[in-house]
């Protein structure tokens, strides 16, 4: 691997996103039987939700210690549909491409006849999928993410955000990212990460587009959802999982990164713009030992806890299974700002509110 930079250069600026383009149907369900092991960078994006009251506007951040995604609403198509008590999403299932819903109350380990899988006819035009956040609305953003073959995907689409609406439930692109490089031999991935922030209605989101083995070339953008600006980039750093935290001494994005098995952050202003340096707040290398070259896929916040999903990643497409995924926890120690290995002496069950 190339060497990490050990601080990102951050760099503002306003681009009024690019016309996405228009991703061609034509993918057909995989063939129920086939057995189709997920690539790292899609493996396992699913998450169930109940129904929660969205806001109208952006809210002031709360003041209090913990994630910043619980304006997320359940999308109104679910009623519709029949799922709206038992609302689960997934992009990583074996036999289809693309977003599914399905019945959250059954496991998704159980008999798909039984989870009641249900996909609407645009949810597979973009491919196979990977990253999903969910906005106060109830509106889906994804992205393109090949499993076995670049072939997966529609041309282009690696680096478009697609956004599955709340009330149609269609499919559309949404936001292209500008400049970035189509996917090759080399590295076949463009977004990996993806996160949400109800504070400031925006999106961050992590793309690899254009790094090599040896070249980091990745960054992290921000998106404006109610204007679709990109507002900020974080440049120099290839990233997987992103995730937004208001600790004691303010908000931090919290990265994955895609060349070490360590998670860094950066500091958010009120506004939710990238400011200061970046630094490293875990190195996990001693933590996972299960297999090679972990690298933390997505992170949780659940309260003041943090929870790591870590898989391999090396820039192909190794086929991994479920079994190759690791699952590490820290609690947040708010006194020193910091993360303590879980089972921690902090307080997991009541979210503590900011000092001063």
């Amino acid at each position: 691997m190339g060497k990490r930079r050990q601080t990102a250069t951050l760099r503002r600026r306003r681009t009024t996103a690019s016309a996405p383009p228009n991703a061609t149907r034509g993918f057909l369900l995989l063939a129920v039987g086939v057995i189709v092991l997920l690539a790292v960078a899609g493996a396992g994006w699913w998450m169930t939700r109940r129904a929660e009251q969205a806001s109208q506007a952006p809210t002031q951040s709360s003041g209090v210690i913990g994630g910043v995604t619980g304006c997320r609403s359940i999308p109104r198509f679910a009623a519709r549909l029949g799922y709206a008590d038992r609302l689960g999403i997934s992009t990583s299932e074996r036999l289809y491409r693309g977003l599914v819903i399905f019945d959250g109350r059954v496991p998704v380990t159980a008999d798909p006849a039984l989870r009641d899988i249900h996909q609407e006819p645009s949810w597979d035009d973009a491919g196979t999928l990977g990253p999903f956040v969910i906005d106060r609305d109830g509106h889906i953003y994804t992205a393109a993410v090949p499993r076995t073959a670049v072939s997966d995907n529609p041309p282009g689409s690696l680096n478009v955000i697609y956004r599955i609406d709340s009330d149609t439930a269609e499919l559309q692109p949404f936001v292209t990212l500008p400049g970035a490089p189509a996917g090759s031999s080399d590295n076949p991935f463009g977004i990996l990460g993806m996160t949400y922030d109800c504070d400031t209605h925006a999106l961050y989101v992590s793309t690899v587009a254009g790094s090599t083995r040896q070249s980091e070339e990745g960054r992290i953008v921000r998106i404006d959802l109610a204007s679709r600006e990109i507002s900020d980039e974080v440049i120099g750093i290839d990233a997987i999982g992103l995730a937004v935290f208001q600790g004691r001494t303010g908000k931090r994005l919290y990265v994955g990164l895609a060349r070490s098995a360590d998670v860094g952050s950066v500091e958010l202003d009120a506004a939710g713009h990238a400011t200061g340096e970046f630094r490293i707040d875990l190195t996990l290398d001693e933590q996972v030992t299960t297999f090679a070259d972990p690298r933390v896929r997505r992170i949780s916040f659940d309260q003041t806890n943090m929870t790591l999903f870590i898989v391999p990643f090396t820039f192909n497409l190794r086929a991994v299974s479920e079994q190759q995924q690791v699952t590490l926890r820290y609690g947040y120690d708010a006194e020193r700002d910091s993360w303590v290995p879980f089972p921690a002496s902090i307080p997991a069950s009541d979210r503590a509110h900011l000092h001063g």
